[in-house]
C-alpha cells in the first residue's frame, strides 16, 4: 500500500531551500538590486509551485480610481492577478501595469524583516513598521468599473446593449515574505504584540493578511466581525510557529478563494483609466 507524502518534512525542505538561496545570493551577488530579483524570483517560483494556473504572478504597478482620477501605486514585488480574464493594460520591459480589475493581491519580498525598537523619524524599508504602513495604499483600492449588460430584444447570442457601473469592492490582499527575521526584530510572540501595538497606533487602515518568515512563524491580521468586534480584537493578530510554510499556503489559497469575483457577463472596463477617446459614427441602409 502506498504511503502518503509527508508535507510536513517536504514543507521543511522547502523552507530550508528559501534559506539557502538567501545565504547562495549573499555570497554570489554584492549588487542589492539584483540580489533582491533573485529573491522575488525564488518567491515566484514557490507561489507557483502550488497556486491554480488562474492566479498569474508578475511584479509592477497598479492603476486604480480614486477621487481625482486614475492613479499608479507604486512598484509591488509581486502582483497576484485574475490570469484567465485580464492581463496587464500596459506590458513593460522589466515589469507590467495592470488594472485594479485584475488584482487580487500583493506580495512584498524582503531579505530579511526587521523592527525598530522606537519610533524613528526615517523607518527603513525592510521594517514591519514601514510594511504596515504600506499596506495603507491598498484599503484605498475599492473602486472598481464594469460593463454590464442592460436589457435586449435582439435574439443574437452575445449581442446586447451595456453600461459602466462603478462597484465598490473590497481591496487587494497584502502579504509580506520574508526570508529571515532580523535580531531587533525578537521572536515570533514579541513580533505579535508588536504589530498588534502598531496597528493600533497606524489606524483602520492597516491590515497584514499573511506574514510568512521561513523556518521562522507565520503571522496575519486577525479575522473578525466588524459589527460586534471590539478596537482590540480589530488590531489583534494571530501567530504560529507550526509549519510556517504550510500556514502561509493555507491563509493564501483559502484568501484568494473567497475573493469576491464579477459576474461572467461583466466586461472590466479598462477603458475608463485611459485618456484616449474613440468615436464612432452610424451609417444607416441607403443612398451612398
Amino acid at each position: 500500500m502506498a504511503k502518503a507524502p509527508k508535507f510536513a518534512e517536504l514543507n521543511k525542505i522547502a523552507e530550508d531551500l528559501l534559506v539557502a538561496r538567501l545565504k547562495a545570493s549573499r555570497a554570489a551577488i554584492e549588487h542589492s538590486g539584483e540580489k533582491g530579483r533573485a529573491l522575488e524570483h525564488q518567491a515566484v517560483s514557490l507561489l507557483r509551485s502550488f497556486l491554480p494556473g488562474e492566479y498569474g504572478l508578475s511584479t509592477g504597478f497598479i492603476i486604480y480610481h480614486t477621487d481625482d482620477g486614475p492613479q499608479l501605486s507604486t512598484q509591488q514585488d509581486i502582483i497576484i492577478y485574475d490570469a484567465l480574464r485580464l492581463g496587464p493594460v500596459l506590458r513593460l520591459e522589466t515589469s507590467d501595469v495592470f488594472p485594479l480589475e485584475a488584482v487580487y493581491g500583493c506580495v512584498e519580498v524582503k531579505a530579511s524583516l526587521t523592527s525598530h525598537k522606537e519610533i524613528p523619524k526615517e523607518y527603513k524599508a525592510n521594517s514591519v513598521e514601514a510594511l504596515m504602513r504600506r499596506s495603507t495604499i491598498f484599503r484605498r483600492m475599492k473602486i472598481r468599473k464594469y460593463w454590464l449588460p442592460k436589457f435586449t430584444t435582439s435574439k443574437e447570442p452575445g449581442i446586447a446593449l451595456s453600461e459602466v457601473q462603478t462597484i465598490a469592492w473590497r481591496e487587494p490582499y497584502f502579504y509580506i515574505f520574508a526570508f529571515e527575521l532580523d535580531g531587533p526584530a525578537g521572536d515570533i510572540p514579541a513580533l505579535a504584540q508588536k504589530m498588534a501595538n502598531e496597528s493600533q497606533l497606524i489606524g483602520s487602515d492597516c491590515r497584514v493578511d499573511g506574514l510568512f518568515i521561513a523556518n521562522t512563524g507565520f503571522l496575519y491580521s486577525r479575522v473578525v466581525d466588524l459589527e460586534t468586534a471590539t478596537p482590540a480584537d480589530i488590531h489583534s493578530f494571530k501567530y504560529t510557529l507550526d509549519h510556517p510554510l504550510a500556514a502561509f499556503k493555507r491563509r493564501l489559497l483559502h484568501d484568494l478563494n473567497l475573493f469576491p469575483r464579477p459576474a461572467l457577463v461583466w466586461t472590466p472596463a479598462i477603458d475608463q483609466y485611459e485618456d484616449v477617446k474613440i468615436n464612432f459614427a452610424t451609417v444607416a441602409p441607403g443612398a451612398a
